[in-house]
């Protein structure tokens, strides 16, 4: 429960300081470097680095969108055929939970492996 939270705690961290100027497979890549260093287990691992990445991605989507008032999400949403553009901040919180959990998910199974190896 511990190494989970704090491997929340750290992602999260992650994809606020570095998410504004690398793309997101570079996130990947760093949840997964973070995951490999913090053990929690597989599972957990991904429950954890996904739902820290997702609630930041959909909380950074939401603020940045209240901030700023921008009609931009209501026609994206209008172009994909979407008649609410909350739809799109949900899509958005889901690839990020899909993409923070695999990214822990490969840094676990990495350290899983080398650790059998040698």
């Amino acid at each position: 429960m511990r190494k989970s939270l704090l491997l929340f705690v750290f992602v999260s961290i992650l994809v606020l300081v570095a998410g504004p100027y690398m793309p997101y497979w570079v996130l990947m890549i760093g949840v997964a470097v973070v995951s490999f260093f913090i053990e929690a287990g597989k599972m957990p691992t991904f429950i954890s680095a996904g739902l820290s990445f997702g609630l930041t991605w959909l909380a950074l989507t939401v603020y940045i969108s209240i901030r700023t008032n921008s009609v931009l999400p209501k026609r994206m949403a209008e172009l994909m055929g979407l008649d609410n553009d909350n739809l799109l901040f949900l899509g958005t919180g889901i690839l990020g939970f899909l993409i923070g959990g695999f990214g822990g998910l490969v840094g676990t199974m990495v350290k899983k492996l080398l650790d059998r190896k040698y």
